[in-house]
């Protein structure tokens, strides 16, 4: 999976002739001015970003994860990680950072974003705020009515208001990596642990996924069990934009911005 992806990122910057167009790429962090970014000493990386998201519940405003966001002239991309790193070179110089650790894989995916976006092939690769991602979850659960009928859903990847506008409607399962998470039982959906996700998609009939499985490394074997299991799925989020365009997934993110 990732070899495709490389593979059509470098065509596209070949196609359209921006090897050597700098990028930069910053921390959005809400909360976390203290922590400092790998490839750099200096706390000037870091962009305290309120989101206003509706509750807590959120990783975002937890701080558990935050946001890499690529700069391409006027155009942005953003992906989701927990380990994360400053970049700022030509594009050329990202194409191998898909093969390295998180922090290297939101950079990619980040200016995967940025580029797909600036080349005209998406649009909304930045993160909602405010309300959005509340309303996200009544549109998520409408979309699955819509496109797959009463089905039974996993979230991979525990997004509140996806699972609780989910639980209305559908009989559903929840896993997450998030200790804090784990174990608790939220929109009456008790939230297991990740290492049961290959048991969960077995049972269900659509696997939301979350898209900041690309940069974790794992989006790869989940797809795998989802087409062992016959489940359809349904990757989210802005992480994931770029990736799901030129592998051809269904995703799923209404409310991205084009700019901050």
């Amino acid at each position: 999976m990732y070899e495709k992806i490389n593979g059509e990122f470098k065509k596209i910057v070949e196609k359209h002739k921006l090897q050597e167009k700098e990028v930069s790429c910053g921390i959005i962090a809400k909360g976390f001015s203290d922590r400092r970014p790998r490839l750099s000493s200096t706390p000037k990386n870091f962009i305290e970003q309120h989101f206003k998201l509706p509750s807590r519940e959120y990783a975002l405003a937890k701080g558990k994860e935050v946001l890499v966001r690529c700069k391409l002239e006027d155009h942005y991309g953003d992906a989701f990680t927990d380990e994360p790193k400053t970049f700022r070179g030509g594009i050329e110089d990202v194409c191998e950072l898909l093969f390295g650790d998180k922090g290297d894989k939101a950079v990619f995916f980040a200016t995967l974003n940025a580029t797909l976006s600036y080349v005209g092939l998406i649009r909304g690769t930045v993160h909602c705020k405010g309300d959005e991602p509340r309303k996200c979850g009544e549109r998520l659960a409408a979309y699955i009515l819509e496109n797959f009928g009463k089905v039974r859903v996993a979230h991979i990847g525990y997004q509140p208001s996806h699972v609780e506008a989910c639980s209305k409607h559908f009989e559903s399962y929840v896993t997450d990596l998030d200790s804090e998470n784990v174990g608790e039982v939220k929109f009456g959906r008790k939230i297991l642990d990740g290492s049961a996700n290959e048991e969960v998609i077995r049972k269900v009939d659509v696997a939301c996924i979350t898209g900041s499985t690309l940069a974790s490394g794992t989006l790869p074997e989940l797809i795998g069990w989802c087409e062992t299991y016959g489940v359809k799925p349904v990757i989210y989020g802005v992480t994931s934009k770029g990736a799901a365009k030129i592998l051809n997934l269904r995703h799923f993110c209404p409310y991205g911005h084009d700019h901050p």
